[in-house]
């Protein structure tokens, strides 16, 4: 499965991915991911932290 799309994903156990449009100096593409925690009592608890961590990731240039 090629990753050629970014994925903004929610819930206990997702994964958010994001590809930068822009290839690289060597002409691959730049992905990076944001997991959320996989516990759903944990996920609740610290909700905050993981929408810090998809800003973060988005806010990238």
């Amino acid at each position: 499965m090629e990753e050629k799309q970014t994925i903004v994903a929610c819930g206990a156990g997702a994964s958010t991915k994001r590809v930068w449009t822009e290839p690289d100096q060597d002409g691959t593409y730049r992905i990076e991911r944001c997991e959320n925690v996989k516990d759903v009592g944990q996920y609740i608890e610290r909700i905050d932290e993981m929408i810090e961590r998809k800003q973060k990731l988005f806010a990238e240039e």
